[in-house]
């Protein structure tokens, strides 16, 4: 079985301040070492459940934060920025199921660690086809395009009930449950490893159909401020639609994720 991990940051055990998600941060380095632990403990688990090939996509900021040399020395791992798929890069390459570890809430969610949708800095929120969806959702998507269905979730409390929302009744492990955006009350370290254990056992063994809800596809992007309305149409298929609103249409998942993504780094010039 092959496995297809995308990780971030935010969502990690431990993870609470600005100080450890910022590459400048005093904590940073600590960060880095509390996301490599978690990924090695899912990795383990799908070691000795029987998966024989396992990638993971660094997925947060420069996505160069996960230390090589302390992985499992039997994975795979994508780093560094850009890449033409962010946070989903290599899901192309054909994986019998997908895996999200540290995530967190999209935007606006409440009493959850750094709630953003891709770049807190510049969106407010993200809506496909109306629906309001986070990072978790839209990217959950693109694995389906790909027919790789998403089994397994982990990050705060807050997280894992919208994971139900948005990509529906799959295993999820709540590592922390958030008392404020930089606050929270972590599970034990002993906790932690059994829950990735149990979980992870439970995901491969989870048997669902992928994600592939069918075109045409809007996508509404709010930004925080009218300067990313303002830059993002630069893209010829966006079209601004308010002040601080875009707008981009598809019949097409990968294209309108692929202009997302472009929208973004455009914007947040």
């Amino acid at each position: 079985m092959k496995v297809y991990i995308s990780a971030d940051i935010e969502g990690i055990w431990g993870v609470v301040s600005k100080k450890q998600v910022m590459s400048a941060g005093a904590d940073y380095s600590r960060a880095r070492e509390l996301m490599t632990t978690e990924v090695n403990l899912a990795c383990e688990a799908l070691l000795e459940n029987g998966v024989t090939d396992i990638t993971v996509n660094d997925s947060h900021g420069p996505m160069d934060n996960i230390l090589i040399e302390n992985l499992n020395p039997n994975v795979q791992l994508i780093s560094g920025s850009p890449k033409p798929l962010s946070m989903m890069q290599g899901i192309e390459k054909g994986y019998d199921k997908a895996m999200f570890i540290g995530y967190h809430s999209r935007a606006g969610s409440s009493r959850s660690n750094f709630d953003h949708t891709y770049h807190g800095g510049i969106i407010s929120s993200i809506k496909l086809n109306g629906t309001s969806f986070g990072e978790s959702g839209l990217n959950a998507r693109l694995a389906g395009y790909y027919s790789v269905p998403v089994v397994f979730v982990s990050g705060d409390k807050s997280l894992t009930e919208q994971v139900e929302e948005e990509i529906g009744s799959i295993t999820t492990l709540a590592v922390k449950e958030s008392i404020n955006r930089t606050s929270a009350v972590n599970l034990s370290y002993s906790q932690l490893e059994q829950g990735y254990k149990d979980k992870i056992k439970e995901a491969v063994e989870l048997n669902i159909e992928p994600l592939n809800p069918q075109g045409p596809y809007v996508i509404e992007v709010e930004f925080l401020t009218s300067q990313g309305a303002n830059l993002a149409p630069r893209i010829p298929t966006v079209t601004q639609t308010g002040a601080k609103t875009i707008e981009i249409k598809s019949d097409d998942f990968l294209e309108i994720f692929k202009t997302l993504n472009a929208v973004i780094s455009v914007a947040g010039k």
